[in-house]
């Protein structure tokens, strides 16, 4: 063992934790904005980097937030936050919210462990078909989310701050809002 596995901080090959197809980076801008809001980056699966220590604090956001310890309790609340009569008020904003929350669960279920990246996929591919039929853009999809932002997360005064993430990242080239919509997962 080496000393980056001896403290928790162990490496990790590239394509383990960054999308690496336009699919991928599609499903990435799902959650994109809630990423970088809490200090992570659009570049990364889940936010993070796929290492022992963010393993561990993505399991902890999971148990604590949402109840969910194993691969069964991922998927079971991905498929409840994408289910329409979850999101009956202000549908629209507070279902787009969800979405990202599904995507987001998702991916922090591949890097705490508890999928494997395709079984993230699978799973995202699902949420991404649901996204698509309620959406036509990422700038629509975009302002639903940060509509629900406030809805939803119980910090709805910062709304602006997520409007202006959306636009500094929209500027990016490399950005998941560069890949084109239709795009297939």
């Amino acid at each position: 063992m080496g000393l980056f596995g001896l403290f928790g901080g162990s490496k990790s090959d590239p394509a383990d934790s960054m999308p690496q197809s336009d699919a991928e980076k599609w499903i990435v801008g799902i959650y994109a904005l809630w990423s970088e809001y809490c200090g992570g980056s659009y570049k990364y699966f889940g936010g993070y980097e796929k290492n022992r220590s963010n393993a561990s604090m993505a399991r902890g956001v999971l148990s604590r937030d949402w109840a969910v310890t194993n691969k069964q309790g991922v998927l079971e609340m991905v498929d409840y936050l994408i289910k329409d009569e979850n999101n009956a008020d202000d549908e629209a904003k507070k279902a787009a919210f969800n979405y990202g929350c599904a995507a987001n669960i998702a991916a922090r279920g591949y890097l705490g462990g508890h999928l494997t990246k395709e079984e993230m996929m699978s799973a995202s591919a699902k949420i991404a078909k649901v996204i698509r039929a309620h959406y036509h853009s990422w700038e629509e999809f975009a302002q639903a989310y940060i509509e629900g932002v406030g809805l939803e997360s119980g910090i709805a005064e910062k709304q602006p701050e997520f409007t202006e993430i959306y636009k500094r990242l929209c500027a990016m080239p490399d950005s998941p809002y560069s890949v084109a919509w239709e795009t297939p997962i």
